[in-house]
């Protein structure tokens, strides 16, 4: 079981990977797992979004995990996104990621309709109890119609003691009150505010861009781990410009995790990955592509510069 001095640093998102005919394709899949621990990272996950957890049923989510599983045992520290709809199946997943080998699950709220605080909590409450010998992470995102503050987990942590941290998708003032009034778990952040939330005691980032060039986010990453926050500062300006300009156009077409997560496994080129998402979503167009890449070139061309 995943603990918190274990919980820090890198942990990338893996992507589910689509054959030509919409089906699992578990060796580009397994090869792009083999290639992502070859390169250093702190640790691995997979079906959060980025994953498209809502795409899969239970056997192909199955299918994915016995990948996955398979691919890092023993070699990396891994959580599996065991999210879905209701509280009796992701208990469902969170027991066969246990069983499997898995050291750790992510789990979000049920999204499809708003609750109670109390229906909330009791969910936690309710995976915990039922799957005691696992660690969580709490992956306290909007889109379920429901996030967690300090408060929220100070109430909590008692009653869900395997609760190590949080990935934690919220605006950056949130974050503040977060660490500042419940540091007792490990809180993570993405890349683009990450040397300000290093400093409040953020553990680490979850990460997709890091597929794009590793060499540089584990740089940027020591960069604040040795406390050299100027430096990181200024590249986590140009980061923000970068989702200003290349990104955020992106997002107001109505393109948002995977449609924009996969892009990047192009671009950084060494990743055998595709753009393919399972349907009803698109991804993007070879016009989009070609401008974000412009974009990036632009203004991260670091993105576009690893070389395995």
């Amino acid at each position: 079981m995943l603990t918190k001095e274990q919980l820090v640093g890198l942990w990338v998102s893996v992507p589910t990977e689509w054959d030509e005919n919409g089906n699992f394709d578990e060796k580009i899949f397994r090869d792009e797992v083999a290639l992502l621990m070859s390169v250093g990272v702190h640790g691995l996950y997979t079906t959060g979004t980025t994953g498209e957890f809502y795409a899969l049923d239970w056997e192909e989510w199955k299918q994915v995990q016995d990948a996955f599983l398979a691919e890092t045992a023993g070699k990396i520290p891994v959580q599996v996104g065991a999210n879905w709809f209701n509280t009796r199946d992701t208990i469902k997943r969170m027991r066969y990621a246990r069983d499997k080998g898995a050291d750790a699950v992510q789990i979000c709220f049920p999204g499809w309709m708003e609750m109670r605080e109390v229906d909330y909590d009791q969910f936690l409450i309710d995976c915990c109890e039922a799957v005691p010998d696992i660690a969580i992470i709490h992956y306290n995102i909007a889109r379920t119609k429901k996030l967690y503050f300090a408060d929220d987990y100070l109430r909590m942590m008692p009653k869900v003691p395997t609760m190590i941290g949080t990935k934690a998708a919220m605006p950056f003032n949130s974050f503040i009150e977060l660490m500042s009034r419940a540091p007792q778990i490990n809180h993570f952040v993405g890349e683009s505010y990450f040397p300000l939330a290093h400093q409040l005691g953020c553990k680490g980032m979850y990460t997709s861009w890091t597929m794009m060039n590793p060499t540089f986010f584990k740089a940027y990453y020591q960069m604040c781990v040795d406390g050299r926050y100027a430096e990181a500062i200024e590249i986590m300006k140009r980061l923000n410009c970068w989702l200003a300009e290349a990104i955020r156009p992106l997002i107001q077409k109505g393109y948002l995790d995977p449609a924009l997560d996969k892009p990047f496994v192009e671009m950084g080129g060494w990743l055998p990955g595709t753009r393919r998402l399972r349907k009803p979503y698109n991804c993007l167009s070879d016009a989009e592509m070609a401008e974000l890449r412009k974009k990036t070139e632009e203004i991260m061309p670091e993105f576009l510069a690893y070389r395995p």
